[in-house]
């Protein structure tokens, strides 16, 4: 277990986490962080990072491509004539 100290940051409150910590929690500089106080206590847990459209786009290769689906011909209002 490593210690910290908390400190003045302005008109808040911080904390420096001990790079030995922030290694096992694979943190780094810039990462976005949850905060829940309860019972004494604070609890920092690493918030869901949402994926940006080029980080997923990249993930697609010719082996997890679907083909494209035959759903019919077009009617009612989804018809476009080009």
């Amino acid at each position: 277990m490593a210690s910290a100290q908390v400190v003045k940051w302005g008109n808040s409150l911080a904390v420096r986490i001990p790079k030995s910590i922030a290694a096992r929690a694979r943190m780094k500089e810039g990462d976005a962080l949850e905060i829940k106080a309860a019972k004494g206590r604070i609890e920092l847990r690493s918030a869901e990072r949402i994926p940006t459209l080029e980080e997923l786009v990249a993930q697609i290769t010719p082996e997890n491509r679907h083909p494209e689906t035959d759903w019919g011909p077009d009617v009612g209002r989804e018809k476009i004539e080009w």
